[in-house]
């Protein structure tokens, strides 16, 4: 009986190691800089982002390592931010660029699923400009690539962003 309660607990304790492996230690010392309520259609409340830096005084708000982080309250179906997403990266483009990253975002969109209550997605932007999408900390996708990192942050700060509330919440001063 001990045997096993020794075996389980070692094994519970080798399985907490696995994850903070997993867990990505260069996010874990950033400072949280700002949160807002998530609205689709503008009136439902769908959940809350969370903008991660590690200087939230930093002259550029979008240099790397950063997280953006969505908790999700609601079922949101996998296809829709798939959808959302490419509409927002295009319309935030130049014909120019979006034609120059149009398959490699389209290939990373497809790697979205449908959230339940309790869901987290994470986009980490690291240091060596690869922004990495995560959904409870399973890793779904990678693209390498500054350009292709500050593309797709046009959903949420680009000109014509998901939402300006949004945007002006999470990053206050642009």
């Amino acid at each position: 009986m001990v045997s096993a309660t020794v075996l389980v607990a070692s094994l519970v304790l080798v399985t907490s190691s696995h994850l903070a492996l997993a867990a990505n230690p260069d996010f874990d010392h950033l400072q949280r800089c700002s949160s807002s309520k998530v609205k689709a259609l503008k009136f439902f409340t769908v959940g809350k982002a969370s903008l991660f830096r590690q200087d939230c005084a930093a002259t550029d708000p979008l240099a790397p390592p950063l997280r953006l982080a969505f908790g999700y309250n609601r079922a949101v179906p996998g296809d829709a931010f798939a959808k959302s997403a490419r509409a927002m990266i295009k319309r935030n483009l130049n014909d120019t660029d979006w034609h120059a990253l149009k398959a490699r975002i389209d290939a990373f969109n497809q790697h979205y699923r449908t959230t339940r209550d309790g869901d987290l997605y994470t986009l980490d932007y690291h240091q060596d400009q690869s922004l990495v999408l995560k959904l409870n900390g399973e890793t779904l996708a990678e693209e390498q690539g500054k350009a292709f990192a500050r593309a797709y942050f046009t959903i949420w700060f680009g000109d014509d962003p998901y939402s300006e509330d949004l945007k002006q919440a999470l990053l206050p001063d642009s």
